[in-house]
């Protein structure tokens, strides 16, 4: 009979679907640590193949992407079912509101409006929790030491908890926080990705030290998951060789641009040994379309939750018409626990935070292109997987082949972007030379870019492309 581990392998890892949470290292005697891989993201490995004893621990019942029988319907259902409403987009919620923190530089110091680090500076303050599980730059020394930007770190102080703030399209793995989890008693809120939440979520079931010490988990609002390529694949662009980036801010403000127009910072070294420093707009750099999934991980594509719905406060971009023309950003924000309505609310009654309440149709609007991906893509995408054979993990999802061909195009050349952008880069990477990422990207890039065009029409193309590459 199989054991845990080797199913978690021959499936999940094996097939692309791990996402590099490292909830599968925090089950007790777990035979598996994380590292990154090739392409710069984190995968599990055994640490030793001959402690066969622990190989049947249950990581599978851990893990966001196997075929456990916890999906986020089920696990939000027992959290939130009996006093929320339900929306198959946005799952449970009992407040969806949009806006900004209205106190001090919070939303200067975030990507957005400031409510994902006034909340937990709330619960902190309150003594509602003794840490903060969240993603921190790392210092000069441990960029250097650990080859990796950004790291989950424990925040003691509202110092630390302020400098959690910005996006971070950055790769990250829990094992070491959970690590701490688990030596260090205490009470803790988590921000996380939608899968990562989940994860959580699923260890709480099997190791009750989790569910004691873990009391809030902050999600956010998730496209999907980077490898580490993608700073690097941005500060090539300013001159900075990979291995030589030292700074980057991917959500920059640019006084009077609209939200979505934000800027890149960068700061390395050149060729020279000269430091580079610099900011662009975001579409001015190669790559940086969000929709075409550059660099992403391969798991994302097999994700079918947007707002982190077994989160118990989500926070995004308000992606919304009457909300960018506001160069500072605006949050979204789902509220499903009942503490967290009533911190939200004393916020709104004080003036600390200006929120408006929107309904929940809205909040699915924001992010509706997302959603459209997860959904009718995904279904689709589950279709060729079964099609052709292979293991792939349950979905809330079912797969579907009757949909345009428009779109059948459009997410088959979108798991292009995932598939070839990676090697692509790695080539790039041996060669020293950026353009041939972007020469070994343009088949693809081009026909994207048509399939939106008004030349749509022009067959002749498409028959090109799929000859190429069916």
């Amino acid at each position: 009979m199989k054991n845990e581990v080797s199913t978690l392998f021959e499936t999940v890892v094996d097939g692309g679907y791990c996402i590099g949470c490292g909830v599968c290292t925090a089950i007790k005697n777990s035979p598996l640590k994380m590292k990154l891989n090739e392409y710069g993201v984190y995968v599990p490995y055994i640490i030793d193949e001959s402690n066969k004893e622990n190989f049947n621990i249950p990581v599978t019942e851990v893990c966001p992407f196997s075929n456990n029988k916890e999906d986020e319907n089920t696990l939000a259902q027992k959290k939130y079912g009996e006093y929320c409403k339900y929306s198959d987009e946005i799952g449970y919620y009992q407040g969806t509101y949009a806006g900004y923190v209205a106190e001090g530089n919070y939303r200067t110091m975030g990507s957005s409006g400031g409510l994902g680090t006034w909340v937990l500076e709330q619960l902190f303050s309150k003594g509602m929790v003794d840490y903060v599980i969240h993603v921190r730059a790392n210092s000069t020394e441990e960029k250097e030491s650990k080859n990796v930007m950004f790291e989950y770190k424990v925040a003691s102080s509202k110092e630390d908890i302020r400098n959690g703030s910005k996006s971070r399209y950055y790769p990250i793995e829990m094992s070491g926080v959970l690590d701490f989890i688990r030596k260090n008693s205490g009470t803790y809120a988590i921000v996380g990705v939608p899968c990562f939440i989940k994860a959580i979520r699923l260890l709480s079931l099997q190791d009750d030290l989790y569910k004691n010490r873990v009391r809030y988990c902050v999600g956010l609002v998730c496209g999907h998951l980077k490898s580490t390529r993608f700073a690097d694949m941005f500060a090539w662009q300013f001159g900075i060789e990979p291995g030589k980036l030292d700074y980057i801010n991917f959500r920059k403000e640019i006084s009077g641009n609209p939200a979505n127009q934000y800027g890149v910072e960068v700061r390395g070294l050149a060729p020279d040994g000269k430091v580079v420093h610099g900011i662009k707009p975001v579409r001015e750099l190669y790559g940086f379309l969000w929709g075409k999934g550059f660099l992403k991980n391969e798991a994302c594509e097999f994700c079918d939750d947007v707002f982190s719905e077994t989160a118990d406060l989500t926070i995004g971009d308000a992606w919304l018409p009457q909300y960018l023309n506001d160069s500072y950003g605006t949050n979204i924000v789902i509220v499903r626990d009942n503490e967290l309505s009533e911190i939200i609310k004393e916020g709104m009654e004080s003036g600390q935070l200006h929120l408006d309440e929107i309904p929940y149709t809205e909040v699915v609007r924001s992010q509706e292109s997302g959603l459209r991906h997860r959904r009718e893509g995904l279904a689709y995408r589950l279709y060729l997987k079964d099609r052709a054979g292979k293991w792939r993990p349950n979905k809330r999802v079912f797969p579907k082949k009757n949909i345009s061909s428009k779109y059948k195009l459009i997410y088959k050349v979108r798991m292009k972007f995932v598939q070839v952008s990676h090697s692509a880069f790695k080539i790039a990477v041996e060669k020293k030379d950026f353009e041939i990422f972007k020469s070994l990207m343009e088949p693809h890039n081009q026909f994207f870019n048509y399939l939106y065009s008004n030349e749509y029409t022009e067959r002749k193309k498409r028959r090109i492309y799929l000859k190429e590459n069916n």
